[in-house]
C-alpha cells in the first residue's frame, strides 16, 4: 500500500502534495533536470573505462553509404558516382590511421594531408575531396548529417567529383570503442586530360584539391562486441521522461478541472520546456558532430 501512496503522491493532486502532482513540483522538475544532466556525464566516462559494455553500435555498410550519397545527387540532377575500389583501400587507410594515431581530424598530427592516401594507392587526381563522420546509428544519419552541412554538401553535390571511395573503420579512440566513416571524393587526372590532338593541347593545370570536410560522429560497425549504443539509451530516457511529465500533466489538468481545485498557477509548462530543451540539445549532441 505504501508503494501505491507513493506513486499517486508522485503523479497524482492530493492533499499530500498539496493538490499538485508531485512530480510537477518546481523542487521534482529541477531534481529531474540535474540528474538527467549528471547521466549525461556518466555515460560519456562509462565507455572509457568499460568500452565493451557502453559504447557506440552500428552495422554501417559502405555501399549503403555509396547508394545514399549517389540517392542525394539524382535529386539535386547530378550524375552518380563510380565505387573505385583503390578510393575505398585509401579511404580505409585514413580510418586506420586515425585510429592509430589517435586523432580525429582531416590533416594528422604529422602533418600527413589526407591527398596523401590517394597518391599511396597509385590514385593520380585532378580534383579530390573527402568527408568524415564517427558515432552514428547508420549510414543515413551520416548521409544527412553531411547533407546539413554546408562545407560537407558542398563535397557531396560537387560536379567535379566522377568516382568515390568508401571507408568504414572501427576501433578505438580516445578511450572509446566508434566507428569512422571515410568519404573519398575523386576524378582522376587522365580523365580530365582535353580529348584533342597532343598536337593541339594546352600544358595540363597540376591537380588540385578540394578543401576537405568533416562530418559528424558514428557508432560501431559490422561486428561490433558493444552491448549497448550510448545513444539509443539517452533517447529512449529522454523520451520516457518527456513522455511520462506529459502524462502527469494531463492527468494533473484533468483531475484539477474535475476537482474544480483552486489553486494558484505554477510554470509547469515553462519548467517542462525547459527540461524538453536540455533532453533535445543533448540528444542533437549526442547524435553526432561535424568538424
Amino acid at each position: 500500500m505504501k508503494f501505491i501512496h507513493r506513486i499517486a503522491h508522485l503523479i497524482i493532486p492530493r492533499e499530500s502534495n498539496n493538490q499538485k502532482a508531485k512530480l510537477l513540483h518546481n523542487s521534482s522538475l529541477t531534481l529531474i533536470t540535474f540528474a538527467f544532466i549528471f547521466y549525461q556525464l556518466i555515460i560519456s566516462f562509462v565507455p572509457r573505462f568499460a568500452p565493451k559494455i557502453l559504447g557506440f553500435a552500428a552495422n554501417i555498410s559502405p555501399d549503403e553509404v555509396v547508394a545514399l550519397t549517389n540517392e542525394k545527387r539524382i535529386q539535386a540532377g547530378l550524375s552518380s558516382l563510380s565505387l573505385n575500389p583503390t578510393l575505398s583501400q585509401a579511404a580505409q587507410a585514413k580510418g586506420a590511421d586515425m585510429l592509430n594515431k589517435g586523432y580525429w581530424a582531416h590533416v594528422a598530427p604529422d602533418g600527413t594531408q589526407p591527398w596523401v592516401f590517394f597518391t599511396n594507392f597509385g590514385y593520380k587526381y585532378r580534383y579530390a575531396g573527402e568527408n568524415l563522420a564517427r558515432d552514428f546509428s547508420s549510414a543515413s544519419s551520416a548521409v544527412e548529417a553531411w547533407m546539413n552541412s554546408a562545407s560537407h554538401k558542398e563535397n557531396l553535390l560537387s560536379s567535379k567529383y566522377k568516382e568515390i571511395g568508401i571507408g568504414v573503420v572501427e576501433g578505438n579512440l580516445a578511450g572509446v570503442d566508434t566507428t569512422i566513416i571515410v568519404q573519398f571524393f575523386g576524378t582522376k587526372y587522365a580523365d580530365t586530360i582535353p580529348a584533342v590532338p597532343i598536337a593541339e593541347a594546352k600544358s595540363a593545370v597540376a591537380p588540385t584539391a578540394v578543401p576537405a570536410i568533416a562530418a559528424t560522429p558514428i557508432p560501431p560497425v559490422g561486428e561490433a562486441k558493444v552491448l549497448v549504443s550510448p545513444f539509443n539509451v539517452t533517447k529512449n530516457l529522454s523520451l520516457a521522461i518527456v513522455g511520462l511529465l506529459l502524462f502527469v500533466l494531463i492527468v494533473d489538468g484533468i483531475l484539477v478541472s474535475k476537482r474544480r481545485i483552486a489553486r494558484i498557477a505554477g510554470r509547469t509548462f515553462a519548467h517542462i520546456a525547459f527540461l524538453g530543451m536540455i533532453l533535445a540539445i543533448v540528444l542533437i549532441l549526442k547524435a553526432g558532430q561535424i568538424i
